[in-house]
């Protein structure tokens, strides 16, 4: 009887010390899921909730008292037709672990879950990604900003491989201007699209101003498919592609101005030709960008260096007193739609000095009436005008004797004649005579000094 009793004095100890351990052993898993940074909760085989931790409480606003021992689907009837409806069963149903993404409306919340059985029910870990999910969203949208921006632009643009300078992406604006595909495009390099002239010129400027990091433009010479030569400004700056150094680049083609210039530069060839026929200064004025082009004349015949001048600068260089009165021709011309125009004024010089010059020009419009160019031919006329002048100052002068003729001679010859005649009268008085001797004179002196007036007028 006392061992019996003894052995169960003993049973109940090993009970007790049992469910002392289970106690500690359920509090430590209870500290360690409640240490989680993660959500977590259990479900057992029938869905109902057995463990709900501080941070699932969190995230989805549900006390742990409102929730275990319910079951979890009528509880979030929202989540049935979503991810975690199906993936919790199938995790329970094929005794697999699951991990997803979705989004959970009444939170507005994005959750990363992992589900994994547990005995006889689920285990399951939750987080909030939804921070992470916006800034991937915004990544996104950049990403395709910037990719419509590539791709939609309308200059053609490329990147290539710094280091084997194939072609890793094209946009549409450069398939249409060279005339290759996409496909061809990535299976060339930047060197396919150069003139073999100018391979050495592309090498140079790769060891010399494609440098990683830093901002490039030239002006070189690319070729299309179908073999034209285009001159190009190509603008390039270093960027990461694809896990590559790459150089993006945008391409502006200028072949048009190119030949414009070169036709420019025919024409002042053309030009110094006739200005060594000629002796003029011709001009080409563009009324749209201001911009006068001229010849060699404007340096030997004015001693200007440079061959092209803005219209403000013909302005400034013509005398002020002359300039309203030439601005107010010109524009009237533009007014009437006169092609034909000629100007007298005088031009400033590189030294300081002014020529006179004729200005013959023609005038051209275009279709709607507007005058868009005028060329002219300035020539020197200074000597002509000197000459001019120096006949009209000797035509004043040859007036100017004309008038003392007709005038200051005529006073005292008429006084020397009228006392002449006193003379001839009264000769046997003697009185008389005495009186008159000293007027005649005097008017005789008056006369002999006019006459020498008007021959240093004629000597001048």
């Amino acid at each position: 009887m006392t061992e019996s009793k003894h052995s169960s004095v003993l049973s109940n100890n090993v009970a007790v010390d049992f469910e002392e351990q289970l106690l500690k052993y359920q509090k430590r898993i209870a500290n360690i899921l409640e240490s989680f940074t993660d959500a977590f909760f259990e479900v057992d085989e029938k869905w109902i909730v057995t463990y709900w931790n501080k941070e699932a409480e969190r995230l989805l606003l549900m006390p742990r008292a409102e929730i275990i021992g319910k079951n979890l689907w009528e509880v979030y009837q929202d989540a049935i037709p979503l991810k975690f409806y199906q993936e919790y069963h199938r995790a329970v149903e094929q005794n697999v672990s699951v991990r997803f993404q979705e989004y959970f409306a009444p939170r507005q919340l994005w959750l990363e879950v992992a589900a994994f059985p547990s005995g006889n029910g689920l285990s399951v870990y939750f987080k909030d990604i939804t921070a992470s999910k916006e800034a991937t969203a915004l990544l996104v949208g950049e990403r395709r900003k910037y990719s419509d921006l590539f791709n939609l632009s309308p200059v053609p643009q490329w990147v290539y491989d710094l280091d084997t300078l194939s072609f890793l992406d094209v946009n549409q604006a450069a398939i249409a201007h060279y005339g290759y595909s996409r496909h061809e495009f990535l299976a060339m390099t930047i060197k396919d699209i150069r003139p073999e002239d100018d391979i050495h010129l592309l090498e140079e400027a790769l060891c010399t101003e494609v440098l990683p990091g830093f901002f490039s433009k030239s002006t070189v010479r690319h070729t299309k498919k179908n073999g034209e030569i285009i001159f190009v400004c190509v603008e390039g700056n270093t960027v990461f592609f694809e896990g590559k150094n790459a150089r993006l680049v945008m391409v502006v083609d200028r072949s048009a101005e190119v030949a414009a210039q070169v036709a420019l530069e025919e024409s002042v060839k053309r030009y110094n030709i006739v200005s060594k026929a000629t002796s003029d200064a011709i001009w080409d004025l563009n009324i749209l960008t201001g911009e006068i082009t001229w010849n060699r004349g404007i340096k030997g015949i004015f001693g200007h260096d440079e061959s092209s001048y803005s219209f403000k600068w013909w302005q400034k260089h013509i005398h002020p007193e002359d300039l309203d009165l030439i601005l107010q021709k010109i524009n009237s011309f533009f007014e009437i739609r006169e092609s034909k125009l000629e100007m007298e004024y005088r031009f400033l010089c590189a030294d300081g000095s002014y020529r006179s010059v004729l200005d013959r020009a023609f005038i051209v419009f275009d279709e709607a009436g507007n005058p868009v160019r005028i060329i002219g031919s300035m020539q020197d006329i200074s000597e002509r005008v000197r000459a001019l002048r120096a006949i009209e100052a000797q035509n004043a002068q040859l007036r100017e004797i004309s008038w003392i003729q007709s005038h200051k001679v005529r006073s005292p010859l008429a006084r020397i004649l009228g006392l002449v005649s006193l003379i001839d009268h009264s000769k046997n008085d003697l009185m008389t005579v005495a009186e008159v001797v000293p007027l005649l004179k005097s008017s005789a002196e008056q006369l002999d000094q006019i006459l020498k007036e008007i021959l240093e007028k004629a000597r001048a």
